[in-house]
């Protein structure tokens, strides 16, 4: 089902917030540069956002890095200005009772669709929602019943979209009409799929045909929207958030698990490459997020609970762990990096989105 509102639509449940309160410094954060590495770029908090009661389960910047986007355990999206320092807008996400928002994602703005600032939620109600972030309007709704849609990604031209969630299966829609354009069923006994719940997809920006999912299943499933089929598949990575991520032929997964959290596959060769090393405490380390950097590609970020800490890794280090951040009183569910620089943002359990700027020091301005 799909509801529209018109071009912008009306606001559902939007109500402006009081502004969120900003802090350069926290007390009990710890970013520790860890041992064997060289570090040409320093890690310092820039600010952080405190949100109250409510969870942060997914938060993502938006293209141009001036916007920070929230979802939360109470069904409510949050929209920080990074550069002015103020909030924007608080929106009620859901149709009745307060749904966890499960996942976001900014959607590119192209030629076809030059829109700017146009943030999709899901939820774990079914819902898949187009809001124009700075004004909280709903804009449309894709609703897929009896479903929990547990993670959402874009392709780069912003033409398709992919959702997968509790059924096991993994969807993609046309964003010009809102249409489905496949469905990627699951496991059957002459068919490749999911035989668990999935809780990320990826489009791989190198190939526009193809894009990846994981869950709880255990494996990594390689999908071809051209055949309308799995054409492949990797076992080993147990996804449970928002932490499989695609850069040049490699595959990045974040486990919740005790051990073997953080990989990197081969896609061509469907076989791992090398398991990341978490250092101290990897055993109570159960990554929700994990995600490459943007901009370039040199750093892998993660965030988990159990021992609730970020690690950042540099790929030119031998994939070392660079600078580990600790001290949250609660676990780490989603972390994003932004688009144009190193800088990071992460959230979790403690309601406190915390926006890092990892750079050379000359660079750095607070």
């Amino acid at each position: 089902m799909i509801e529209r509102s018109g071009t912008l639509g009306e606001p559902e449940k939007a109500e402006e917030v009081n502004p969120y309160e900003v802090q350069s410094t926290a007390k009990d954060l710890k970013i520790r540069e860890m041992p064997g590495v060289k570090n040409e770029k320093k890690l310092i908090l820039h600010s952080k956002f405190v949100w109250g009661e409510s969870e942060v389960f997914t938060a993502r910047i938006d293209p141009e890095d001036n916007l920070i986007a929230t979802g939360c355990s109470d069904g409510l999206i949050k929209i920080f200005d990074i550069n002015l320092s103020k909030s924007l807008r608080s929106v009620f996400a859901c149709i009745g009772e307060p749904i966890p928002i499960t996942g976001l994602r900014w959607r590119p703005s192209t030629q076809i669709n030059n829109t700017k600032n146009i943030l999709v939620s899901c939820s774990a109600d079914g819902n898949i929602s187009y809001w124009h972030a700075t004004t909280g309007k709903l804009i449309h709704r894709i609703t897929e019943a009896g479903n929990q849609v547990l993670g959402i990604d874009f392709r780069s031209d912003g033409e398709l979209l992919a959702s997968g969630g509790k059924d096991y299966k993994v969807r993609v829609y046309d964003d010009d009409t809102k249409s489905l354009s496949v469905v990627f069923n699951g496991a059957e006994w002459q068919y490749t799929g999911h035989s668990n719940r999935v809780f990320a997809v990826k489009f791989l920006n190198d190939n526009p045909n193809m894009l990846i999912s994981g869950g709880w299943d255990n494996t990594i499933q390689i999908w071809d929207i051209r055949e309308g089929k799995s054409v492949g598949s990797i076992y080993g990575a147990s996804i449970s958030g928002d932490s499989l991520d695609y850069s040049k032929g490699t595959i990045l997964t974040g486990s919740y698990r005790n051990k073997d959290q953080l990989q990197l596959w081969d896609l061509g060769e469907r076989k791992l490459i090398e398991t990341l090393d978490w250092g101290s405490n990897f055993d109570s380390a159960f990554i929700y997020g994990a995600q490459f950097s943007k901009n370039d590609g040199q750093y892998i970020i993660a965030g988990c609970v159990g021992n609730n800490q970020v690690r950042v890794f540099d790929r030119t280090q031998r994939n070392k762990a660079a600078f580990s951040i600790e001290g949250s009183s609660k676990g780490i569910y989603t972390v994003d990096f932004a688009n144009n620089s190193s800088n990071f943002v992460f959230g979790g359990g403690e309601g406190i989105v915390y926006y890092m700027n990892l750079s050379n020091l000359s660079l750095i301005h607070i």
